[in-house]
Formats: C-alpha cells, structure tokens, sequence
C-alpha cells in the first residue's frame, strides 16, 4: 500500500500517494496550481518548497520546484506568492512595426485591460497558427494604454508564427491570449540595487521591470545590461535614452557580434560585462537560456536573489521510462539510510 503524505499548499491541505506528481494530485484534490506545458519549461507551475522532500523539478537552488516535474515523496509544505489571476480572452492585433530588420513590434487590443506584474509572460494564440509565450511589455516610446498590450516579437528562420508576422498576420487578426503567467515579476521594496540582464527581445519583460522599479522608487541603484546580436538589432535604443534623467541607473549595451563601426560598445556575452554580484543585490533575466541560466548560478553563488522565467515556444510533456521505478528504488534506499543507525 502506497504511503499517504500531507501537503499543505498556502495552508490548504490535502494529501497525495507518495510517488504521485505534485501537479496532478493537487488538481485531482480540487487545488489549483497555475500550469501550461507540463514539461518543466514553462515555469508557469513553479512554487516554493518550505518543508519536506520531493523527487524531481527542482531548480538549481533546490528551494523552487516545478509540480509538474515534482513527485511527492514526503510531508510538504509549499508556497506562492500573490499573482493575478490566469484568464483566457480574446484579442485583436491591432498594430505591427518592425522595430529592427529581425524584431516586430506588436499590439494586442483587449476587451478589458488585464492584470499582470512586471515581467510576466501569456500565451499568445495567433488564429490558425500555433500558441507562443511572449511577454508583455512598457510602450518604447510615450505612456500605455490600458487595453493595449504591446509585444516585442523576434523573427525566427522559417518560424511558423514570426515569419507570417506582416504576411499572413496583419492587423485584424484574432488572437487569443492567455495569461498572466510567470515568477519573474517586479518586487518591490528591495532596498539594495537592482540588476537586470536581457538579450534578444528578452529586453520586453526587462524593460517592464526597469519601469516599475523606478516608478516605485526613481532614486533606485540599479544596473541594466542589453545584449543584442549586431548594433542594428538593438531596436530599444529609444527605450534606453528614457533612462537618463535617472541619476543612478548605469545602462550597459552589449553586442555578440564585432561590427567595424565607429561607435564603442562591448563585444561579448552579457555575462562578461556584469557587475560583481552581493548578497544584497536582486537580479531579474530574460533572454537565451543558456544566458539566464549562467548569470542564476552566478547570482547563487554571490548570495543575491535571482528571478528567470525559462520557457521554450512549444514544449511537449515526455514521461521518462521507469520514473515510477525510481522514485520507488529511491524511496527504499531512503528508508534503508533512516533505518541504519
């Protein structure tokens, strides 16, 4: 007979078969843990463990854990923080700008204006064309407006929804959308600096984050490295002037490739050109995986919190062979270790 654990998730119990997914027994107990690919690489069912031990999903510090990756082993305790609720509307494309040769401005308009904390991301559904993740983000230029949510989208080689962009997409289009989702949210009242990292159009929810950090406090210490590929695809140079008057924001532009050009902006990764990380730091990135997932180990190992969202365009959930089995062999050698004095 399978053990019987207690989880306790935001102090709602319920309990689940020792070996079960934490995702699928807290949908089947009637507890809703926000979800999407089911493949651990969304981010959207991340949550806090507090107490207890499970096998899988978790990230590298152990703390956070993907329920859909995690499976109950123990007692748990776990934890979110208060995000807006995850709804599903539909939309109407409304404007498309080619921001740089290979990026797309895009907006979106709403029936009602939609919830969501800076530097979450929604699934976007362009009709007859397959549903990606983008995060919405603060206008370039001038102020938002509260039924429009703007996009920055990246033109992919042969992309089945970036390369319809102008094309098959046009304004008119409908769309559904649903959102938001994400831990890589602005929070606020961190009294130390602030450090944000993006390549790519990974500088959308970045550029969301900056704003609302510095609505909450324009005084704020904070460091913003932008990393694009050449010097023409750094679209969101109009973004970036808008942070001048801010006598405490240091901007770091970075491009991957060397151009024989005359202006004087480091070549390299934008984890070469970083600040050196303290514990009293906060750290938000967007961008290419392999990046986000450097510059979290880095912020690790300096002891400074560190908030990514990773997720690829079309994830597809693949049980792994003989998982049952191992969390079974691992459970008895658990047990067996407890038992040997």
């Amino acid at each position: 007979m399978a053990k019987v654990c207690k989880v306790t998730f935001n102090d709602k119990p319920f309990f689940a078969n020792a070996g079960d997914l934490l995702l699928d027994s807290a949908l089947m107990n009637g507890v809703d843990i926000p979800h999407d690919c089911r493949a651990g690489m969304c981010g959207a069912c991340r949550v806090q463990l507090v107490e207890g031990q499970v096998y899988g999903g978790q990230d590298d510090d152990g703390e956070v854990i993907h329920a859909c990756q995690a499976r109950v082993v123990s007692d748990l305790q776990i934890i979110t923080e208060d995000v807006p609720a995850t709804i599903s509307t539909s939309a109407k494309l409304v404007g498309l700008t080619k921001l740089a040769t290979d990026v797309f401005g895009v907006q979106l308009e709403l029936p009602k204006p939609l919830e969501y904390l800076p530097g979450q991301f929604c699934k976007v559904q362009f009709r007859g064309f397959p549903a990606r993740c983008y995060s919405p983000t603060f206008p370039l230029e001038g102020s938002p407006k509260d039924r429009i949510l703007n996009f920055h989208i990246r033109v992919v080689p042969d992309g089945q929804v970036s390369s319809a962009l102008g094309k098959q997409i046009r304004p008119g289009h409908r769309v559904k959308l649903e959102g938001p989702n994400g831990t890589a949210f602005f929070r606020p009242n961190h009294p130390g600096r602030t450090v944000l990292v993006s390549s790519g159009t990974g500088f959308a929810p970045m550029w969301s984050v900056a704003v609302a950090a510095l609505y909450e406090r324009p005084e704020r210490d904070m460091v913003f490295v932008v990393s694009t590929r050449t010097l023409r695809s750094m679209y969101m140079h109009r973004a970036l002037a808008r942070l001048a008057p801010f006598p405490n924001v240091r901007v770091i532009p970075v491009v991957s490739q060397l151009e024989n050009v005359n202006v004087r902006v480091p070549c390299g990764r934008p984890t070469d050109h970083m600040p050196e990380l303290t514990s009293d730091d906060i750290v938000y990135t967007a961008g290419a995986p392999a990046m986000t997932k450097a510059l979290a180990t880095t912020a690790r190992i300096a002891g400074a919190k560190c908030y990514t969202d990773p997720f690829v365009s079309d994830p597809h959930p693949v049980e792994q062979p003989g998982a049952m089995a191992r969390v079974a062999d691992w459970l008895g050698s658990k047990a067996l270790t407890m038992a040997t004095p």
